[in-house]
């Protein structure tokens, strides 16, 4: 049998002194009774890992991957709205320009009403 790690360890770490203490006086006894619990231990801790770990870790990582997208849409559009703002304050200068273009070209004429 493989040495498992991370959650399953960890579970099976903290599920074994309670079992072992639990079954106390039990018919397990000596190593073989040990290996039977360890076993056991071992099954319960594969189960809490698939059963319960291994879901949350999934929906977490799940989650990551979309606040991940929207921080990228949000950047993105932040790059598209600061680009916009600009491209307005440039045409609005030109319309000034062009207005003050026009007013001067309506002074200059002379059929122009105020002449």
């Amino acid at each position: 049998m493989t040495e498992p790690s991370g959650p399953h360890r960890r579970i099976a770490d903290t599920i074994r002194p309670a079992m072992m203490e639990g079954l106390h006086g039990a018919t397990l006894h000596g190593s073989d009774g040990a290996q039977h619990i360890a076993a056991w231990v071992d099954w319960i801790a594969e189960a809490v890992t698939v059963h319960v770990v291994q879901p949350i870790a999934d929906e977490r990582d799940a989650f990551a991957d979309r606040v991940d997208t929207l921080s990228h849409v949000a950047q993105n559009h932040k790059k598209a709205y600061s680009a916009a703002a600009r491209d307005v304050q440039r045409l609005e200068a030109r319309v000034a320009e062009l207005e003050a273009e026009v007013e001067q070209l309506r002074e200059a004429s002379p059929d122009s009403p105020g002449s």
